[in-house]
């Protein structure tokens, strides 16, 4: 699984670098950090898959470009419902 390079990221991978098997790491992983990262918000000890995706993302950008982005995409749309960029 791909996760996000936090403090629980570096302790799986020191396991992994120092050649830890794979009921190590399940062991590991299954400690409730799923629900830690994920629902409970605790960032630094929690695990937080981010998915295939994430290879995808080339930049940061402020929410409120991405939306106007959008809406400007949605707006365009409206003016030439047939057209195909």
């Amino acid at each position: 699984m791909r996760m996000l390079k936090n403090p629980f990221y570096a302790e799986v991978k020191k396991a992994e670098d120092l050649g830890a098997t794979e009921q190590d790491l399940k062991q590991l992983l299954g400690r409730s950090r799923a629900k830690r990262g994920m629902f409970e918000g605790r960032l630094d000890e929690g695990e937080l898959e981010i998915g295939q995706v994430s290879a995808l993302l080339k930049d940061i950008r402020p929410a409120a470009t991405i939306v106007k982005e959008i809406w400007d995409e949605f707006e365009n749309a409206l003016q030439e419902p047939l057209s195909h960029e």
